[in-house]
């Protein structure tokens, strides 16, 4: 196989990030916070946001980091985004106004469905970071804040042009005419989109307490508990969060030097280790063994045949997976 396993690799401890990726970015209450882009350029409209890994196949991962008292303001997708906590204690709100939240912490996951405003607040004492994952090629299309945000955002020099990027007045840019900015959604647009109560909500939310390990021939022939987490509602694998996202999410959990098989999908796949330490092996002998620490990014080559172990008393690993109709792991011993 011809490329460089550490190529593929994104530390926590090396993530880059933009202050100004939206349009919110100087408004009180907004900032200061942190947008990374990890793998894809995701909907930043920060045009001089860092970006690690250019080459998206089928979604975006990224991130957001932010103190308490910080909030990310309400905005919209046309594509799946889902929050996973990392660090910290998020509020979540959504709705026409926010009017609707619930609280997650570390190892909680949320789907918000597309064509919704959502936005999130840190509460508690410590500083908040969750990893985001956009469906698409493209994101949907990117990023519609509510109309609020966006006139908030040009009294403190940020303007939204209808390209999707940002004039920052501050960084000298000069301020757009009104016929490049990006019009603001209408009262009846607004009205239009999607609103969820707390109960219709709370079926795309898996909260770290609810997890339920699935036991098939893969975990048989490892030493490791399996999570489908979220997917197609109508994939055989029967996931806590059924939802249209255009991924799949598992997750990995290992205890005194477990294993996860040798494996290949023919599939798209992104691990995202959230503690412990994982080691990452491949078939093919040419490649240096990889690896993650908490946090830590691994953009998995398409073709690859690996396993994991786990190098701690107990390890946590995403596997983001491209598709609704994935197909399951081909053991490969």
């Amino acid at each position: 196989m011809n490329y460089d396993s550490n190529n593929h690799l994104v530390r926590f401890a090396d993530l880059k990030y933009a202050r100004a990726a939206f349009v919110d970015a100087r408004t009180p209450g907004s900032s200061p916070k942190e947008n990374y882009c990890i793998i894809g350029k995701g909907v930043s409209q920060d045009s001089r946001q860092p970006v690690h890994i250019q080459k998206t196949e089928g979604f975006h991962i990224g991130a957001a980091g932010q103190p308490p008292g910080v909030v990310n303001s309400l905005h919209t997708h046309f594509s799946a985004e889902i929050f996973m906590i990392f660090k910290g204690q998020f509020r979540i709100f959504w709705g026409t106004n926010g009017e609707s939240e619930a609280v997650l912490g570390p190892g909680d996951i949320i789907s918000v469905p597309v064509n919704c405003f959502r936005g999130f607040e840190v509460i508690g004492n410590d500083n908040g970071f969750l990893f985001t994952v956009l469906g698409g090629d493209t994101c949907g299309g990117g990023i519609i804040s509510h109309p609020n945000v966006i006139l908030e955002g040009r009294r403190h020099g940020l303007f939204l042009r209808k390209d999707g990027t940002l004039a920052d007045t501050e960084a000298g840019d000069p301020v757009p005419e009104d016929v490049e900015l990006l019009p603001v959604m209408s009262r009846d647009e607004v009205a239009a989109l999607n609103n969820y109560s707390l109960e219709e909500m709370m079926n795309y939310v898996l909260f770290w307490a609810k997890r339920d390990s699935r036991k098939n021939s893969f975990t048989e022939a490892g030493d490791f508990k399996c999570y489908h987490i979220s997917g197609h509602p109508s994939h055989i694998d029967n996931f806590n969060i059924k939802s249209k996202d255009g991924v799949c999410i598992y997750s990995y959990s290992m205890t005194n030097g477990g294993k996860v098989p040798m494996h290949y999908r023919k599939e798209k796949q992104v691990l995202i280790n959230l503690f412990g330490d994982v080691l990452i092996s491949f078939q093919d002998a040419d490649l240096m063994p990889i690896t993650l620490g908490p946090g830590d990014v691994y953009d998995m080559p398409t073709n690859s045949i690996f396993s994991l172990t786990g190098l701690r008393a107990e390890t946590y690993t995403y596997c983001v997976v491209n598709g609704d109709n994935v197909s399951p792991p081909e053991i490969r011993l």
